[in-house]
């Protein structure tokens, strides 16, 4: 089922007596679910499950859905943020279905090059980045090895192994809530209740929604937390492709190949036609979240160019996997992303100069 199908079929868009008995299964599986959930969150409640502190601060970029709300984006924006306020981050994350490749810096690290860390290494120069299951030890080595006074801890609102200073969750505006359930029927992580956990939270992709939507979400959101809210908008910069050359943002404006393998390709797809791009469903190619492109995929796809559509569009997560599957003859261009705070700058900036930099936490 591709991502498209199952939101589809959890939304409720799907119809007919197939789509209603898969979706009645995933309601008496969801029962199990959230017992497993709210037991691991009872169990780090009463410390009965160790949370461990390192000596800096540590920054966690989350959310409480599945699929993409933009901790990719964010995480890069924060990384800016941080070094010009004078300060050395470093990234720690899980490394969620990494790349076939070699073992990373750390001992026991997955194999380094996952779409994440591809991505951040190319938008963030310069900054560590370490990928391990064990994240209390990567933070560690991070601040050990690399000097860094801060931690960026990705994907981290339900990793509470590892404490953090501020706590970040992202609520995506064009589906914040994951259709009202919790994995397996809905795209809920944990309950709402959660995130009565978070310092602050930032709902992001607001230009994509209006404003009575977002009106609606942060009542919502003010239900269950009294965290400070901002709002993020990921606007296109221009285009790259797998040699770093660029072009501006109206340079394919018609007919055109799209393909991802993200969380949410919906979206992307939206940015794209919001931008001129023409795509008709042929047109369109979907590929599962963190997908691990092959050579016959990129052929598969080169074989589809003809003279009406003559280059491929994707994301910079899936441009850094496909690249080196590419020919020299295959136009290829990633679609730059850059996030920005459109209300709430001064609340998240009061935040990361509040957190304990020199080591008092």
């Amino acid at each position: 089922m591709s991502p498209a199908e199952l939101h589809d079929l959890l939304s409720g868009r799907k119809r007919g007596f197939q789509a209603s008995l898969l979706r009645l299964g995933l309601s008496f599986a969801e029962p199990f679910y959230t017992i497993g959930a709210n037991w691991i969150r009872f169990l780090y409640n009463v410390r009965l499950k160790g949370i461990h502190r390192v000596s800096r601060p540590v920054i966690s970029v989350g959310n409480i859905t599945t699929g993409g709300t933009g901790k990719t984006p964010v995480t890069a924006m924060l990384v800016d943020l941080l070094k010009q306020q004078g300060h050395r981050p470093g990234i720690a994350s899980r490394g969620y279905r990494a790349l076939p490749g070699d073992e990373g810096e750390s001992p026991g690290a997955t194999p380094a090059g996952n779409d994440e860390k591809l991505m951040l290494d190319q938008i963030c120069p310069g900054t560590p980045h370490l990928q391990n299951r064990d994240r209390v030890k990567i933070a560690r080595q991070l601040i050990r090895e690399q000097d860094c006074d801060c931690i960026l801890l990705d994907d981290g609102f339900q990793h509470r192994r590892l404490d953090r200073q501020l706590d970040l969750v992202l609520i995506d505006a064009i589906n914040p809530f994951g259709y009202g359930h919790l994995l397996p029927r809905g795209l809920l992580r944990e309950p709402l209740t959660s995130l009565r956990r978070a310092d602050l939270l930032a709902i992001t992709r607001v230009d994509q929604a209006s404003e009575e939507d977002l009106a609606d979400i942060r009542d919502v959101l003010q239900h269950f937390t009294r965290a400070p809210i901002i709002e993020i908008a990921f606007e296109p910069t221009g285009w790259i492709d797998a040699n770093g050359n660029s072009c501006p943002l109206d340079a394919f404006q018609g007919a055109a190949l799209g393909f991802c393998g993200i969380g949410n390709p919906r979206n992307f797809r939206g940015q794209l036609e919001r931008l001129g791009v023409t795509l008709d469903d042929a047109d369109w190619v979907p590929f599962p979240d963190h997908y691990h492109y092959t050579v016959d995929d990129v052929e598969a796809l080169a074989d589809r160019l003809d003279d009406s559509r003559s280059v491929l569009l994707t994301t910079q997560k899936d441009l850094v996997k496909v690249a080196p599957l590419l020919s020299a003859n295959i136009p290829c261009y990633a679609l730059q992303i850059q996030a920005v705070v459109r209300d709430g700058g001064e609340i998240l900036n009061q935040a990361l100069n509040e957190l304990p930099y020199g080591g008092k936490s």
